[in-house]
């Protein structure tokens, strides 16, 4: 390959190049020299005097700042030096120029002109990007850590040393992996692990050179999710994040879950998983009670909701305090199914043993609570349930169980009752009711029956009472007994009673304008607002006057929301329809409604006359509640007369009508207009036969 001659050479170079003599006389340069300085072809000429040159590039503005006298004195002396030395300065044009100075050895010089725009720009922006990743590393709030490929720390922030309470004098750029994880070792981060046990398992995980995330709970609690990924350079990047915080809500919305928000107590969803492990377990007795609030729904009602929630964290706390002594350190479940509904599984356990717990959380429930400067007291009955004679399997065991408590609910509350299997099939029965209840309006299977009042002074019938048929296709007549009760825990009672309601003022439209009818009211129909503008729109339906409708309630009644219920009442007052208060003296504070509310009629309950001829104090009940009747501007009904020693006893007492067998049994509403026809509306006292 021949050899490039010096001028060729020259030529081809991308800087420019000036060499000058030991008397600073131009011996060799190249195009390039011109190119960058802009000066004339005849100023960069072989001779020309280093001198010359630098005044003429001063005056078109080379040496910023300087004259041309300023510029050569500068030069000059740098040259003079006889050292290599190097300068950038910026030309007019915007180029950076980079100039290096070199003496040779035979007392010439040669100066190198390299364009360094192009790379200061790139050292400006690598300096931009380095202060960015400065700032990025300084302000996120990760950790952050970088190893090159022979595992050396090369950059990490001061969020991964606080995050790990270490210090810049022990962890720094150049310390390997195995320093660091030592170091951190020591301060804890590895709680359990010796310094080498910790390498080993990081180690282990480097060695796979794969992508992963793991979460690392230090000595003081605190959770750090590391992220591992290797680099292409053969390194690789940690990431460390607190996620204390989250791990906490996390952990909170799981125990949300499965947990009731007000009591802390374990929900449905953890009971039926505590049951199903009980049960998957071998031998032994498995129980599962159900406990119900008696009286709960009253104090909402009357006291309101935030009382009620913090009666039922004092209830919970007493359950859990009397389970825990009963118990001891036996797996036990107590969880709140919603309301005032709990349940408890009691595992490994007998009859007696659960019994006695039951007998125990009711004696407990039941002692007085100070709320809010109130005193309350609530009741609790429990349906116990046994596994595996009772169900082997969650769902069966907690249904066996909530019969039982409906059993107790049923037999006075306050008590526990163990599941027995005639309470399923009387279960079955009433949801059989329950389900023909829902299609038995529709299919018009519903009809009224009227009873008479009849009116003592006049020997004449005043009224009737609309009395409630079921003629269900399959099972005949069907007791109201049977099927109110129902239809008052299912709500059905409130389209039913309207429809009872319509239907009783159609009726009583068509008879004398002097006979009344009395409608029984249930106390789920006051619960909503509309019952006054139900019986609005039934009156003007059947064009019936509000004097003609007599509407019966009880003490129920009243004991819901008394302030609310006093409101409707007394609206259908104004109306000018009658009210009665049915079954009176059965309750606990009849007298206190009747200083309340002015009732129109009291009803002496059927108990107080079937007692006239055989006991003689309860001839002085009716006497007397006649007596307060009267001075309270009130008439009386007495009900279930069947003998005529009964009917002469309450003629005595002062009493104002009187219904019962005697008088009719209930008739079939086309009965009705007959019977008013026999003496021009009056009747004897007999015992017609009607079905």
């Amino acid at each position: 390959m021949p050899a490039w001659p010096f001028e060729a050479v020259l030529a081809r170079l991308p800087c420019g190049v000036s060499v000058f003599d030991a008397d600073l006389r131009l011996t060799a340069c190249n195009d390039r020299l011109r190119d960058l300085f802009g000066l004339p072809p005849e100023l960069v000429r072989l001779g020309t005097p280093l001198e010359d040159m630098i005044r003429a590039s001063a005056i078109v503005g080379n040496y910023p700042g300087l004259s041309p006298d300023e510029a050569w004195t500068f030069v000059a002396a740098r040259i003079a030096r006889r050292v290599r030395m190097q300068r950038e300065r910026r030309l007019p044009s915007g180029l950076l120029l980079k100039t290096t100075i070199t003496p040779l050895p035979d007392g010439g010089t040669m100066v190198v002109h390299e364009d360094a725009t192009d790379r200061a720009r790139a050292d400006a922006r690598l300096a931009q990007q380095n202060g960015w990743l400065d700032q990025a590393l300084t302000h996120m709030s990760h950790g952050l850590v970088l190893f090159d490929a022979d595992h050396r720390v090369t950059v990490l922030n001061q969020q991964f040393l606080d995050l790990y309470g270490l210090s810049r004098e022990t962890v720094h750029p150049g310390i390997t992996a195995e320093e660091l994880i030592y170091r951190r070792t020591e301060a804890g981060n590895f709680p359990g692990l010796t310094p080498a046990e910790a390498w080993r398992q990081v180690r282990e995980r480097l060695a796979r050179r794969i992508r992963y995330r793991l979460d690392q709970t230090l000595a003081d609690g605190r959770v750090i999710a590391v992220t591992y990924a290797p680099t292409p350079e053969g390194g690789f990047v940690t990431v460390h994040e607190d996620v204390t915080a989250a791990k906490r809500a996390e952990a909170q919305i799981v125990h949300m879950a499965r947990h009731d928000a007000l009591t802390g107590l374990p929900n449905r969803a953890l009971l039926h998983e505590g049951l199903a492990e009980a049960l998957a377990q071998d031998g032994g007795v498995t129980a599962v009670l159900c406990l119900d609030l008696d009286r709960f729904k009253t104090v909402n009602d009357t006291l309101g909701h935030a009382v009620g929630d913090k009666l039922l964290r004092q209830v919970t706390a007493r359950l859990t305090a009397a389970v825990r002594a009963e118990a001891g350190d036996g797996p036990v479940t107590l969880a709140r199914l919603g309301g005032d509904e709990f349940a408890l599984i009691l595992r490994p356990t007998s009859r007696f043993r659960s019994g006695r717990l039951a007998g125990r959380l009711i004696e407990e429930v039941g002692r007085d609570y100070a709320i809010d400067g109130k005193r309350i007291t609530v009741g609790l009955s429990i349906g116990i349930a046994l596994a595996p004679a009772d169900g082997q399997d969650p769902e069966r065991l907690l249904r066996a169980a909530d019969m039982a408590l409906y059993r107790a609910k049923a037999e006075g509350r306050g008590v526990h009752r163990f599941f027995e299997p005639a309470m399923d099939v009387a279960m079955q029965a009433r949801r059989g009711v329950e389900l023909d209840l829902g299609t038995a309006l529709a299919e018009q299977q519903f009809a009224l029956a009227f009873q008479p009042f009849l009116d003592l002074s006049g020997n004449r019938i005043t009224g009737f009472e609309a009395l409630l048929r079921w003629h269900h296709p399959v099972r005949g007549v069907v007791s109201p007994a049977a099927f109110v009760p129902i239809a008052e825990e299912t709500g059905m009672i409130v389209p039913l009673g309207e429809w009872v309601l319509r239907q009783a003022c159609r009726e009583a439209a068509r008879w004398p304008k002097a006979v009344r009818v009395s409608v029984n009211l249930s106390p789920v129909q006051f619960r909503g607002a509309a019952l006054d503008a139900t019986v609005i729109a039934a009156l003007r339906e059947a064009e019936l006057d509000p004097h003609r409708l007599e509407l019966e309630i009880t003490e129920g009644v009243l004991l819901q929301d008394s302030e609310a219920t006093l409101a409707i009442l007394h609206r259908l007052k104004r109306l000018g329809v009658r009210i009665a208060m049915d079954d009176f003296g059965t309750g606990y504070s009849s007298l206190g409604y009747l200083r309340a509310f002015p009732f129109d009629k009291i009803k002496i309950d059927r108990a107080f006359v079937a007692d006239l001829a055989v006991r003689p104090d309860a001839v002085a009940i009716v006497r007397a509640v006649t007596t307060l009747a009267d001075s309270l501007g009130m008439t009386t009904t007495a009900e279930g007369v069947e003998t005529e020693e009964q009917l002469a006893h309450l003629r005595e007492a002062g009493c104002t009508e009187v219904q019962g067998y005697l008088i009719s049994r209930p008739v079939p509403a086309d009965a009705v207009a007959p019977m008013l026809r026999a003496g021009d509306g009056g009747v004897e006292p007999t015992r017609p036969s009607v079905p």
